[in-house]
């Protein structure tokens, strides 16, 4: 569950009750509403805010898919009104999608989301959806196969005696490219063999004054996936789980891979700054050997995608539609779940469909502490811990695969955990199960998979429910044994559109489909899992061996913001789940008005309350200029809230933002003629109730 430090709650309500401080500075800027994403979370922390795990999205650009029949060629621009004054977008290029492509407008990030609304309310528009940056998910630390305690957790030896893998199988890694270069040694970790096939920087420039921020190669798309950055911009992240997936094994040096035969393709889809959402897709669809404009077409398609990254924010229509796309073709993708401690559900692509999600175990076989978890999580692979050394073997028990000094320049190895870590062993044993029988679909593989786990207890999980862990610990070598065994029927829950919408006090159906593999044909009894208060869903028929359909009702209490659903489906000792994404309301039906500007002035211990001032909005828009006058010399945080539900609190419903910067650090701002923009943002979980003492203090500030 999200939750914001009560820390925060504490600091807003002083500064909501201060004295107006005087003197001859102020602040200025503007505050917009964003889309509506799945909470916001904040760390006060000795005079400052720290936002971590949240999204940030590319200023301007937006993926637009249109209804069928309006032709892309038509629409190289587009003009429409956002807030009163008319924006031009410029088609940066179509995706390898059906009439969908990513525009791009002279717009700052305050502005985008009204312009993502405004496009949402036109008719030719089927989705529209920001150009999320993205995140690799891997929490770094720092020779070699005794040390990599992480495969004989899963009976990966046992399973090598059954088979070591296969050059026809194709292994996809989208992450940030590769410490490799062909005919270069000085560039090529050695320790990767001559099983990586020619990749692709999908990484596009992007817009404004610097468009090679985020490539930091010197230039956009091209042939060459070589990661260009140091150990603090992407610790080679991609290179490492290349490496957990398929480093050069049994040559006598360094470490081993879990498949010792499948071929890697690297696709260098994480830059300097992150992975944008329209990068990703055309990388999907490029690894699968589907055609993506503007990029030639991959002669060695994937069929296993593995993708450690990831952000707080819904799986948008048209990743969702390409992840479908290469799943139906017969292309496994695998993602990590994510290194917040949170519900999986939250996060993207872990609450994809058709996808498999992977949580973290530490040395011990427990859930690891970083891991998110919930009924998105399928299975649980090793991540490990690198803050232990459970097996006294005097190393941190982190995953130890490939990387490089940058002090010396030497290629090395490094213990690393997350997710990040976690994903590439499960997608180095669906290549060994599809070495078996290549064949094996999605809902095949996750079938097995599940059915041949190792169950986590509540108390391993580190959660109420052991099903908040999925099916548990995958078994390498019962997974393959069960793969030769012909125990291959399962099903997988399907549905055209996983991202709802609904306006509050409204409702709307939902068809389920049942698709059916291996000669699988059993009844199949559906629940919804995770809806908040004031949604509800039933199914008609609750068991089916075919279809259904699903109805959602939502009150007219439910604020407006995105929530994470979950389908379930039973059959026997078979799981398949469905996430959904479902947006209460328009989002633009909620207003800037009653907003509350803090300017908190920092001392040592925080805000100091008798030179803090606060501005009241009265504006009925979704984004409005502000002024914080008179305000002392000196240094301040500037903070908003919007209490929707005027209970003193801040909680689920209630928006809520500050001025931060790129890495999402609270910004010092000093009163002057700068500009400080921010956005409010929906949160959509409750926080955790004060302690008592906490309460006392709280009823102790007098009312505003």
């Amino acid at each position: 569950m999200n939750r914001l430090r009560w820390g925060m709650a504490l600091v807003l309500m002083v500064a909501l009750t201060a004295c107006p401080g005087e003197g001859p500075g102020s602040i200025r800027g503007t505050v917009s509403l964003g889309s509506s994403i799945t909470g916001q979370r904040l760390d006060f922390q000795v005079g400052k805010l720290r936002r971590s795990g949240a999204p940030r999205f590319v200023p301007g650009e937006v993926l637009v898919e249109f209804r069928g029949g309006v032709s892309l060629q038509s629409l190289g621009s587009l003009r429409l009104a956002v807030q009163g004054r008319l924006v031009e977008l410029q088609q940066v290029r179509p995706l390898g999608l059906a009439h969908t492509a990513l525009y791009r407008a002279s717009l700052s990030e305050a502005e985008t989301p009204a312009l993502l609304e405004a496009l949402r309310r036109r008719p030719e528009v089927a989705s529209a959806d920001l150009n999320w940056l993205e995140q690799p998910l891997a929490v770094p630390n720092d020779q070699l196969y005794g040390l990599q305690w992480h495969y004989p957790a899963i009976n990966l030896p046992q399973a090598w005696d059954q088979t070591t893998g296969s050059n026809s199988v194709v292994v996809a890694v989208l992450d940030t490219g590769v410490l490799y270069r062909a005919g270069n040694p000085a560039q090529s970790h050695p320790d990767q063999g001559n099983r990586l096939l020619p990749g692709y920087d999908m990484v596009s420039l992007l817009g404004g004054p610097n468009p090679y921020a985020n490539a930091g190669d010197g230039n956009g798309r091209d042939p060459d996936p070589y990661d260009p950055g140091d150990a603090r911009s992407t610790g080679y992240h991609g290179t490492h789980v290349g490496g957990t997936i398929g480093a050069a094994t049994n040559n006598t040096t360094g470490v081993a891979g879990v498949d010792w035969q499948a071929r890697l393709l690297h696709v260098r889809v994480i830059g300097l700054l992150g992975a944008t959402i329209a990068d990703q897709i055309d990388a999907i669809l490029w690894a699968a050997g589907q055609p993506v404009p503007g990029a030639p077409t991959n002669p060695n398609p994937a069929r296993v995608i593995n993708m450690s990254l990831g952000g707080e924010n819904p799986c948008t229509t048209a990743r969702q539609n390409a992840i479908n796309q290469v799943t139906a073709n017969g292309v496994v993708v695998v993602v990590a779940a994510g290194n917040e401690n949170d519900n999986a559900s939250l996060y993207s692509p872990a609450s994809c469909a058709n996808v498999i999600t992977v949580g973290a175990t530490d040395f011990a076989g427990a859930r690891a502490p970083y891991s998110n978890y919930g009924p998105r999580i399928d299975v649980m692979a090793p991540g490990g811990d690198v803050s232990k050394d459970l097996n006294n073997d005097g190393y941190a028990d982190g995953v130890l695969s490939l990387s490089r000094n940058d002090v010396n320049g030497q290629f090395n190895y490094m213990f690393e955990n997350g997710t990040s870590m976690a994903a590439p062993h499960v997608a180095g044993v669906v290549a060994l199960m599809k070495a078996l029988n290549p064949s094996l679909g999605t809902a095949q593989v996750l079938q097995i998979l599940k059915s041949t786990a190792r169950p986590l207890s509540a108390t391993q999980c580190v959660r109420p429910s052991d099903s908040e862990c999925g099916a548990g610990l995958i078994d390498a070598n019962a997974a393959l044994a069960a793969v030769q065994g012909g125990s291959t029927a399962g099903f997988s829950l399907t549905t055209p559109n996983t991202s709802l919408s609904v306006q509050p006090g409204g409702s709307l159906s939902v068809p389920i489909t049942i698709s059916r593999s291996g000669g699988f044909a059993g009844a199949v009894s559906l629940s919804l899992l995770g809806a908040p208060a004031g949604v509800s869903g039933s199914f008609n028929p609750a068991s089916t061996t075919n279809s259904s359909t699903l109805a959602l009702s939502v009150s007219g209490t439910v604020p407006d913001g995105t929530y994470s659903l979950t389908v379930r489906g039973i059959s026997g000792s078979t799981t398949a789940t469905l996430p959904l994404s479902l947006r209460v309301g328009a989002g633009t039906s909620a207003s800037i008005k009653d907003t509350f500007v803090v300017a908190c002035f920092l001392v040592a211990s925080g805000c100091d309350v008798s030179r803090s001032k606060v501005v009241q909005l009265t504006q009925s828009s979704t984004s409005a200029p502000y002024t914080i006058p008179d305000l002392t010399p000196g240094d301040y945080v500037v903070l908003g809230w919007k209490d929707v539900n005027n209970d003193d609190l801040v909680n689920r419903g209630d928006y809520l933002g500050g001025v931060v910067d790129r890495s999402g650090e609270l910004v010092v701002v000093r009163p002057g003629n700068l500009r400080a923009d921010f956005q409010l943002e929906v949160l959509t979980d409750d926080l955790t109730r004060p302690t008592p003492e906490q309460r006392r203090w709280l009823e102790s500030v007098p009312s505003r």
